[in-house]
Order: structure tokens, then sequence, then C-alpha cells
């Protein structure tokens, strides 16, 4: 047995058993028996792992834990549901025959590739009975060290407490390079971080040289937090001084500075706008002409 993969078991072999996989399961979700040891715990959100074998090799698979439902199959019977209804309990079936299932999303599987991990897809349901343990930092760092350059993290995981590990790749090609440009939505009611988490995947990709950030604030936070007008509060970012760390160029420019310097800029302004709208020219040519 190679080194590393003594080290991942090492570490897999200290973290907390939390239950096994059970029936029905899938490649999209997997069922867990939570081990009467665990029941107790907080385990929704959680971060989650096993090892289980796909064409012969060692895997190690991640996920989060989503769902906890409570069975007790002798309360389900009508006779003995109805003496809970009258009693409140039944002893010695209420609270002694609970049986506690988890739903498990997989959300990244490596392969042990005898001197590396690779990223790999879970092509094959684990066994029933297969040991569930709670993720821990050490782990993922384990997993994902080829990779330490590129990891930027983003706070700890929902629920849990490892820290959370994302690639943000630049939209170059090569290395680090994803070779296309990517779309991200954040949406979140007010208050709940939205722009903190946008300022924080603008760093991710302020570390590299080959990428320009062009942001258009209307509200002005970015803005304000550049020129430190922001009280530092909640989670401060130091947004100018970590930009010039990364040398970047940090340039601030309002909108009263700038300047409509050509009569068809300004005539375009005026056809996308609802100026002629509001004079009852609708027509395409008649608003041209207008300009």
């Amino acid at each position: 047995m190679n080194e590393q993969r003594t080290n991942i078991e090492q570490l897999i072999s200290t973290s907390e058993r939390i239950g096994t996989i059970g029936s029905p399961s899938s490649t999209s979700e997997l069922s867990l028996d939570i081990l009467g040891t665990a029941v107790s715990k907080k385990l929704v959100g959680e971060l989650a792992l096993f090892k289980f074998s796909q064409d012969s090799k060692p895997h190690y698979a991640l996920g989060q834990i989503t769902e906890i439902q409570l069975r007790n199959i002798w309360l389900e019977d009508p006779t003995m549901r109805s003496l809970a209804r009258q009693r409140g309990q039944v002893n010695p079936v209420s609270g002694q025959q609970d049986t506690h299932l988890d739903q498990m999303t997989i959300s990244a599987v490596f392969s042990d590739e005898s001197n590396r991990f690779e990223p790999s897809i879970l092509g094959t349901v684990p066994a029933t009975g297969t040991p569930i343990y709670l993720a821990t930092d050490q782990i993922l760092d384990k997993l994902l060290e080829r990779y330490r350059d590129e990891i930027f993290y983003l706070g700890h995981v929902y629920g849990s407490t490892p820290k959370l590990p994302l690639w943000f790749k630049h939209f170059g090609t090569g290395p680090h390079g994803a070779g296309e440009a990517y779309h991200i939505g954040i949406f979140g009611k007010t208050g709940s971080g939205k722009s903190v988490l946008a300022k924080m995947i603008l760093l991710a990709y302020a570390r590299y040289p080959e990428m320009a950030i062009f942001v258009i604030d209307p509200q002005g936070e970015f803005s304000k937090d550049i020129n430190e007008q922001i009280p530092m509060e909640g989670f401060p970012l130091d947004l100018r001084n970590i930009l010039n760390r990364l040398n970047k160029n940090v340039v601030s420019i309002s909108v009263r500075n700038l300047v409509l310097d050509r009569w068809d800029l300004f005539e375009h302004i005026l056809a996308q706008s609802e100026f002629f709208e509001r004079l009852a020219i609708h027509t395409m040519d008649k608003e041209k002409i207008s300009c």
C-alpha cells in the first residue's frame, strides 16, 4: 500500500463514523442509516465522505447531508398510531424502535491513481453497509493536495466546519485556465450576504494577471469599499489593499466623469431611452429621423 493511500486512510480512520449506506440508494442520492451514537448530532449540512471501489481502483466520494428522516414502522401501524395518540407514547416502541435515515448528495469524487488523486464520478452505487465518515479539513487537504495553488476558500461549508474549497479559473487557456467565460448568479434576500460573496469571488478572479475585472456599481457599494467609505463592520474586506497586493491597478470612475464626446453616441442613448416613446414617436425610422 503506497504512502498516499496510507495517509488518507489514516485520516479517515481518525474521523467520526456517523452511519452506513442504506437502501434504496442511487448515483444521484444516497440513503444513509445513521448510527445510534450519531442520532443526536446535527447532521444536516455536514460534509461527509466514504471510500468505495470502482473499476478496481479505490475511490473517495464527498457529499453533503441534505435531509434526515425518522422512521418507526411499528408506529406507522394504524392501531399503534391510535394508542400513541391516546397515551402520547407506546412503550417499548416509542423512541426505542426509531431509525434515522439521511439523504446524501454527492458533490465530488476522487480516484486513487497510486501517486495522485484524480477527479472522477460516481459511476456505481457502493454496497450497503459502506461506512460514512464526517469530512475534515485534513482529509480535504489531502484529496486536493495537487490542486493547492488553484483552490480558493469562500468560508466554511454551510452548516459544517470544514472550509469550502472551490475552483475559480481564469477565462483564458493554459495553466489554471477554463478556456471560456462562465456566468455566475448570486441570489438572496436583503442582508443575506450577496455583496460580500460577490466581493470574495471578485478577489478569487483577481489573483490572475490574465484577468481584468469591470464592475458596474449602481449602488456604489464596491466603489465605496474601494475608497474605504464603508464602515468596517460584520465581514470587512479591505478590497483596495488586497487588490494592490495582487498587482491590480484599481480605478474608480463616477458616472459624472463619463462624457458624451460624440453626437452619434448621444443619438444612440436617446434612441435607447423612453424619450421618444413619451412623445408618441414609436416607429424605428421616425425615431432615427428625430435623433
